[in-house]
């Protein structure tokens, strides 16, 4: 929390706060290099889970025959 001090504005960094900033810098660069690898899987996750929810609605809201469906 920044502590002022005549006049001056003096910021008290927890040493664990500059190692994790550290880190999502060093996060962010692999990133950046990656990013077109990130992208692809990104995408392919994105596509399964597509998949995977239109067969589960296929599944559970089409399965009773067209016939039967606005019957009562």
């Amino acid at each position: 929390m920044p502590e002022k001090k005549q006049g001056e504005e003096v910021m008290n960094l927890d040493p664990g706060l500059d190692r994790n900033l550290e880190r999502l810098d060093e996060d962010l660069q692999i990133m950046e290099k990656h990013a077109a690898e990130l992208a692809e899987a990104e995408e392919s996750i994105q596509e399964s889970m597509k998949k995977r929810d239109r067969e589960y609605k296929d599944e559970k809201f089409h399965s009773i025959p067209r016939a039967r469906k606005h019957v009562r």
